[in-house]
């Protein structure tokens, strides 16, 4: 195992209790129904697979949470989201949980192809499930805020989409970004110890920084140039402090503003408040934009945002 991805696969084991086994996400009186690694992409069968959750009621469609975990491009799971994935069930959306080809074994753009089939799965299943395509959101942290964002740019660029050889007609009307990366290139050019940015560009693109330029991917290599004014709703959540993202938020807030798209945000300042903070639930910073983003969430799926 590489050292990049035995740091974000310690990051995940050791934040896993406190990610997913707080009291306050137990939610033990809800009966939520939960299907776990319902495979969406045949050819990659052991990445390809997707876990949903949602909570029974007597009528009406249910709106759609489409959640990408986060991991450094080089690991993370669906099974470190369920807190999370219970959390958008119990306010009544139907999650997707999904989980995609990690790097360096899935290089970009492999990874983009499949998180458009697990979308194309939702529209398949939709008369099957009862789903409302028409609000449909869609969420990430970190790696995942980036693969959220670029994700919208793709169901916007029809282009893009016959270069990638993918096709979807779906579109998401509200998005929830948590801590993300939103240009690769610029996060990976930065100083890390042990050159981790240069490790992790090689593993995400197969190539070193001065690789970037004529890069045959290269648009993929930033979701900023896809925001425009058809850009959804969204909330993102950032941490002034990040160690990993500093800057990132900003870049995105100049381009959402700039379009005139509409958009929420919370940022914690304090050092102990970091990278995705608001996964780990308890802290103060934390409850504030979880109530914040699940009054964003709930709006959305109202018709108020």
């Amino acid at each position: 195992m590489s050292l990049q991805s035995f740091l974000f696969v310690a990051i995940d084991k050791l934040y896993n209790p406190f990610q997913n086994e707080r009291k306050m996400t137990k939610y033990k009186d809800v009966d939520f129904v939960v299907t776990k690694d319902i495979v969406y992409d045949a050819s990659a069968p052991d990445a390809g697979k997707l876990d949903t959750y949602y909570v029974k009621k007597e009528s009406g469609k249910y709106p759609v949470f489409f959640y990408i975990h986060g991991g450094g491009f080089v690991a993370g799971d669906k099974h470190y989201r369920r807190a999370h994935a219970r959390w958008a069930a119990n306010m009544g959306f139907f999650v997707v949980n999904v989980n995609y080809g990690l790097c360096p074994e899935y290089k970009c753009p492999e990874p983009h192809r499949q998180l458009v089939r697990a979308l194309n799965w939702v529209g398949e299943n939709a008369e099957k499930y009862n789903l409302d395509l028409n609000r449909m959101m869609v969420s990430g942290d970190s790696a995942g805020g980036y693969y959220s964002a670029m994700l919208i740019g793709i169901t916007l660029n029809k282009e893009l989409q016959a270069k990638l050889g993918v096709s979807t007609d779906l579109r998401f009307s509200g998005a929830v970004l948590n801590c993300g990366i939103y240009d690769v290139a610029v996060a990976l050019r930065n100083k890390y110890p042990f050159d981790l940015g240069g490790k992790l560009l090689k593993d995400f693109a197969g190539i070193g920084k001065d690789g970037i330029d004529t890069y045959e991917w290269k648009e993929l290599l930033s979701a900023l140039p896809f925001v425009t004014a058809e850009f959804p709703a969204c909330f993102v959540t950032s941490a002034d402090k990040d160690i990993f993202c500093g800057g990132q938020a900003q870049a995105l807030f100049e381009k959402l503003d700039a379009n005139g798209v509409y958009h929420e945000q919370y940022a914690s300042k304090g050092l102990i408040d970091n990278h995705c903070f608001s996964l780990n639930w308890k802290s103060k910073a934390a409850r504030e934009n979880n109530n914040l983003t699940a009054d964003f969430m709930k709006r959305f799926v109202a018709g108020k945002v």
